[in-house]
């Protein structure tokens, strides 16, 4: 068995859920269709949803089991801005730049990982690494006893 089969292997013992906040991505749409098929990851989508289905379409990609959520719809859009204007308000957030910037997919997701929603987002194929880590750095942080960072997209190391 190969490395990934048994990456694989270990992924299907305990499903987790993971957030792909770049689902306007082809690669992305490809990747959830495997992910699926092979059946080792829940996978949430954020984004338009019309225009996630239409792009899967052009591939014939099967995403009928991922979950798409649209920032602005979302049921947690108010809680998720009142969240991450409690997180930072000692740095100078506002309710007004939470609501805005929880509209932002990568924000969206991570608090969904921070709220327990989610076990783990996976970012980078479309944002820059400073887009994807800034929002993990200012709601999931490091682990207490760290001044660095050991795990940014998972609750997992988080809690250790």
């Amino acid at each position: 068995m190969s490395f990934i089969e048994e990456i694989k292997a270990r992924a299907k013992t305990s499903i987790k859920t993971i957030v792909l906040p770049e689902a306007n991505d082809i690669r992305i749409l490809e990747a959830t269709n495997i992910v699926l098929n092979e059946g080792y990851a829940k996978i949430i989508l954020v984004g338009n949803k019309e225009e996630i289905l239409n792009l899967a379409k052009t591939k014939n990609l099967n995403l009928t089991n991922a979950e798409i959520i649209e920032p602005k719809s979302s049921l947690e859009y108010e809680e998720f801005s009142n969240k991450l204007y409690e997180l930072r308000k000692e740095k100078g957030m506002t309710i007004e730049k939470a609501k805005e910037l929880v509209l932002d997919p990568v924000y969206f997701g991570m608090m969904m990982v921070k709220c327990e929603k989610a076990d783990g987002l996976v970012s980078g194929a479309a944002h820059s690494t400073a887009d994807t880590l800034r929002p993990a750095l200012q709601i999931l942080k490091t682990a207490p006893r760290y001044k660095t960072c050991i795990c940014l997209f998972c609750n997992v190391c988080s809690r250790l």
